[in-house]
């Protein structure tokens, strides 16, 4: 008899566990520097809404049946309120899905640079449309601009992709009390991220290109001295082996480097592979 009784308090202790394990804020990869954050009532999107690939697949594409539930908002997607893009290029953006998933889901409301903006007008938004859709570029200093959307609060700041590139963002969000930051691609110095407002910004959940601070200690330094940063998300991997991983010994061990430059660091690489943070406040 005492040993049921034990068993079903162990058990009951393990459920218990297991849905505290299920609450907090679920990260989600989707497919390159593509992401889903849900939270308890809403859910943010970066990088996410794409089905053409100009790179002829060096950049991985979200499935067509994660598409569809994404563009309707259905399935894991049903809490979406805000979806964020960082820059125009194909491999974060796609201007024919965004506009599929704006007509599809009417809860979404897009933030994006206006380099991005053009490119979804040329694709066709309409007037009603443009509602939902909010053309954004913060300084290059003294930034951010602030948002709340749905319940959600959004930083913007202008994060340098480089020479001759496009208009890039770095999003700062706040779910119930988690902080995420997406860099989009990001080539700047510690100086023009400190001007444009980033100077020991706590970020709990921190999104970055791999290649940024990959033994390279001035990049690294920028990144301590830009952000607290909590835990390390590295992303824009290429899907499945490529030749170039062979110098380093593989896509294993290629994963096992990017990953050992930030102790704590959590691997996202497959779709929808996710991770669940406690919940703040």
């Amino acid at each position: 008899m005492m040993k049921k009784i034990l068993f079903a308090t162990v058990a009951s202790l393990g459920l218990a566990a297991e849905a505290q394990a299920d609450e907090g804020v679920k990260l989600c990869h989707i497919a390159n520097a593509g992401f889903l954050v849900e939270g308890k009532d809403s859910a943010v999107l970066f990088d996410a809404a794409r089905v053409t690939d100009e790179y002829e697949g060096e950049y991985g594409l979200p499935s067509s049946d994660l598409m569809k539930d994404l563009t309707a908002g259905t399935g894991p997607f049903a809490k979406v309120k805000l979806a964020l893009v960082s820059h125009k290029h194909n491999d974060h953006f796609d201007a024919g899905a965004t506009l599929s998933h704006i007509r599809a889901d009417a809860d979404v409301h897009y933030l994006m640079p206006p380099e991005a903006y053009e490119m979804l007008l040329e694709a066709g938004l309409g007037e009603a449309e443009k509602s939902r859709v909010t053309a954004v570029l913060p300084p290059w200093e003294d930034g951010p601009l602030e948002y709340d959307i749905a319940g959600v609060k959004v930083e913007a700041y202008r994060v340098d992709h480089g020479p001759n590139r496009p208009q890039n963002i770095g999003f700062r969000v706040t779910l119930d009390g988690v902080s995420f930051f997406h860099t989009g691609d990001i080539s700047a110095s510690a100086e023009s991220l400190r001007k444009a407002g980033l100077d020991q910004t706590p970020v709990d959940v921190m999104l970055m290109a791999f290649w940024y601070g990959l033994n390279d200690p001035a990049q690294s330094k920028a990144v301590m001295e830009a952000w607290q940063v909590g835990t390390m998300v590295p992303m824009h991997l290429a899907p499945g082996e490529r030749q170039w991983m062979d110098q380093f010994g593989g896509r294993a061990k290629f994963l096992d480097w990017i990953h050992g430059q930030w102790p704590g660091s959590v691997r996202l690489t497959d779709e929808m592979a996710c991770h669940t943070f406690a919940a703040k406040g």
